[in-house]
C-alpha cells in the first residue's frame, strides 16, 4: 500500500463515524499532512453542519499548524457549490495548500468534476482515484441517490439452513442468535428507513429501533394498502412513534386515526401498491437508503422487479422444514430466469454465517 493509499483508507474510516447523521448527504473524511506529519482530521458529522474539510482545517489550526503548503486527503471530491454550506474548494485555495488527493469524483451535478477543475485552475496539484472502489462503497447510498434518483434498497434476511424465515404458523422468534441480531441493530443505525410489509408488522409486532448498539433509530415504514393495522401495535405506540410512517394507496378515501399524520400515498395496480412509486416517493422525502426486513411477500416483490441492490443473508444452523420461505411468492417457470447474485464477502456470527450479496444486474421490470 503506498503512502496515500494509507492515508486514504483513514479518510474512509474518518468518514465512517458520520453514518446514520449525513443523510442526504455524503460521508466523508479529511486528512492534513504537512511536513511528514498528520496535522489535522475531521469528517461530515451531521447533515446540515460543517464538512469535512472545515474541520480538519479547524483541528489543524486548533493545534497551532498553519495548513498553508499541506497535503490534503479526502474520499470525496471537495464541493465547489454553495449550499447549506460554503464552498470546500474555496477554502482548499485560500488556505493555499499544495496538494489534494481524492477518492472519487462526486456525480452530483452541481460538483462532477467542477471542484477538481477549480482546484488546478488555482495552481494546486490534484490526484484522483486513490482507493476509489472502496471510496464508491463507502458512498453507495449517496451515489445511487444523486444518480438514480432513488434511495439504495438493502434485503435483510434471517433464515434458517433450509430457506425459512417463519414456522407455518408464522412465528420466527428467534431463527438467528444474538450476534447477528447485535449486527442487524447497527445496521438499522446506518440506514435512513426500515421497511416492512403489513404482514410482519401485525404478525411479529417488531419495534424496528436500534437498542442493542449506540446509534440513532431510523424512520420506521409499513405498506399496508388498506390502512388496516391496528393502532395499538409497538410502532404506533412506543416512544419512536413519530418516525413511524404508513403506504397506502391514492384510492384509498378514509383512513384510521393513527394513520392521519405520518401517511404516503402511492399508485396502485393490479391490487397491489406499485413497488417503482414508493421508492420514488422516498426519494423525494430525501431518503437514500432503505433497508427491507420483511416479510416473504416483499422480499418476493423487490427480487421480481429488480429494485434491489443487495442483500444480508443471515443463515442459522437450523432445519425447520415446512414453514415460510424467505421468497414465498416469487415463482419462475424456466432456470434461465433465475435471479443471479454476486457473491461478496461471508462472516460467522457466533453459529450463524452471514452472505453478503450484491445485485449486480439491477433490470428493473417494474417501470411503472
Amino acid at each position: 500500500m503506498t503512502a496515500d493509499e494509507s492515508l486514504m483508507r483513514e479518510c474512509i474510516f474518518l468518514a465512517g463515524s458520520g453514518k446514520g447523521n449525513v443523510s442526504p448527504n455524503p460521508l466523508v473524511g479529511c486528512i492534513i499532512k504537512k511536513d511528514g506529519k498528520i496535522i489535522g482530521r475531521g469528517f461530515h458529522k451531521k447533515f446540515g453542519e460543517a464538512h469535512a474539510e472545515v474541520n480538519a482545517f479547524t483541528d489543524a489550526k486548533k493545534n497551532g499548524y498553519k495548513p498553508e503548503g499541506a497535503d490534503v486527503y479526502v474520499n470525496l471530491e471537495p464541493c465547489s457549490h454553495t449550499g447549506k454550506t460554503f464552498p470546500c474548494t474555496d477554502l482548499l485555495v485560500s488556505e493555499r495548500v499544495k496538494r489534494v488527493v481524492i477518492g472519487t469524483k462526486d456525480p452530483f451535478e452541481k460538483v462532477n468534476g467542477r471542484g477538481i477543475r477549480k482546484l488546478r485552475k488555482a495552481g494546486i496539484e490534484v490526484v484522483t482515484g486513490v482507493l476509489a472502489d472502496e471510496c464508491r462503497e463507502l458512498n453507495k447510498f449517496f451515489f445511487k441517490y444523486v444518480t438514480q434518483k432513488l434511495p439504495y434498497v438493502t434485503l435483510k434476511i434471517a433464515q434458517s439452513i433450509d430457506g425459512k424465515i417463519a414456522l407455518n404458523n408464522f412465528k420466527s422468534k428467534w431463527i438467528t442468535g444474538e450476534a447477528s441480531r447485535k449486527y442487524v441493530h447497527k445496521l438499522r443505525s446506518e440506514y435512513d428507513v426500515v421497511l416492512i410489509g403489513k404482514n410482519t408488522a401485525k404478525l411479529d409486532n417488531p419495534s424496528l429501533t436500534v437498542r442493542e448498539v449506540h446509534g440513532r433509530t431510523p424512520y420506521r415504514i409499513v405498506i399496508d394498502k388498506d390502512s388496516s393495522l391496528p393502532g395499538s401495535l409497538k410502532l404506533f405506540t412506543d416512544n419512536e412513534k413519530e418516525k413511524t410512517f404508513v403506504v397506502t394507496g391514492v384510492s384509498k378515501k378514509a383512513v384510521t386515526e393513527i394513520y392521519s399524520k405520518n401517511i404516503i400515498r402511492v399508485k396502485e395496480k393490479d391490487q397491489k401498491l406499485v413497488l417503482k412509486d414508493i421508492l420514488k416517493k422516498f426519494y423525494a422525502l430525501n431518503i437514500t437508503s432503505v433497508l427491507v426486513e420483511g416479510g416473504a411477500n416483499l422480499y418476493s416483490q423487490f427480487v421480481k422487479s429488480g429494485l434491489f441492490d443487495d442483500l444480508y443473508l443471515f443463515i442459522a444452523p437450523k432445519i425447520i422444514g415446512k414453514g415460510i420461505s424467505s421468497f414465498n411468492d416469487f415463482e419462475i417457470s424456466r432456470l434461465s430466469d433465475a435471479k443471479n447474485l454476486k457473491f461478496i464477502y461471508s462472516e460467522n456470527f457466533e453459529k450463524d454465517i452471514l452472505i453478503y450479496y450484491k445485485n449486480v444486474h439491477r433490470n428493473s421490470t417494474d417501470n411503472r
